[in-house]
């Protein structure tokens, strides 16, 4: 479902991500862990076209972004790669001046051009399924961040995507909140949804993901499965980050 191959990202003179070759396969969770600064969130960026490739290339759901593509071209693979995707932020990034239904539809609105009847109808079942149709009415400023987030995640559901990727999807929510969303991603996972979490909670990692990836100065230091990783990993940098997490 995703591959990379020598994927490179340099921000002017700073090189955050180098040559990093990855894969993911259809049903697949991975969560990628790492200490901050390690390029974590860059990968996920890079594979839905919100950072543009300095090198390298993206496969997505058979889709090819390349760095040596024309700008006009691979802004069109970009565009076809995000049809495929669903992206969870760490700020939850709702339309403030939109009521949870709203949000959640709006794409389905504009994008696919669906009647609005047709949308609400979808809109609520994704509610639901979040635990939000009782506050398909209510604007994010009245709803709690874990709230908020799980009304993202139906946003993102809404496109009806192969693959969802997570950036930090709990690190912006007070303790208390963490578990209700991480019970939508539990579900999800449960249900067969391909997805690639980058994330600081290791005991959600570990009973998760199916592949852990650790990161630390832009490249792919070890991976595994959660067992593996957590109970005897393979470099001093890897047990140094456990160690410290």
């Amino acid at each position: 479902m995703i591959k990379t191959n020598d994927l490179s990202k340099s921000f002017h003179d700073l090189e955050v991500l180098k040559q990093i070759d990855f894969q993911v396969n259809a049903g697949e969770v991975v969560a990628i862990l790492g200490p901050s600064g390690s390029g974590k969130s860059t990968l996920l960026r890079c594979l839905n076209g919100l950072e543009e490739l300095t090198g390298g290339s993206i496969e997505v759901s058979g889709i090819v972004a390349d760095a040596q593509q024309n700008k006009k071209e691979r802004s069109k693979r970009i565009r076809d790669i995000r049809l495929h995707t669903g992206m969870v932020f760490q700020q939850f990034n709702l339309y403030p001046h939109k009521t949870a239904l709203q949000n959640v539809i709006e794409a389905l609105l504009v994008v696919k051009k669906w009647n609005k009847e047709k949308a609400i109808e979808k809109g609520e079942s994704l509610l639901a399924r979040v635990g939000m149709l009782e506050k398909r009415n209510e604007y994010p400023s009245r709803l709690s961040g874990g709230q908020q987030q799980r009304v993202a995640i139906a946003r993102a559901l809404a496109m009806e995507p192969d693959i969802m990727l997570f950036d930090e999807p709990t690190s912006a929510l007070d303790p208390e909140l963490v578990d209700e969303v991480l019970m939508v991603i539990k579900e999800l996972a449960k249900e067969g949804m391909t997805m690639v979490i980058v994330t600081h909670e290791m005991q959600f990692a570990r009973e998760v993901a199916d592949r852990i990836i650790f990161m630390a100065d832009g490249v792919i230091v070890e991976q595994g499965t959660p067992e593996k990783f957590f109970s005897s990993p393979e470099t001093e940098r890897a047990r140094k980050f456990l160690k410290m997490v």
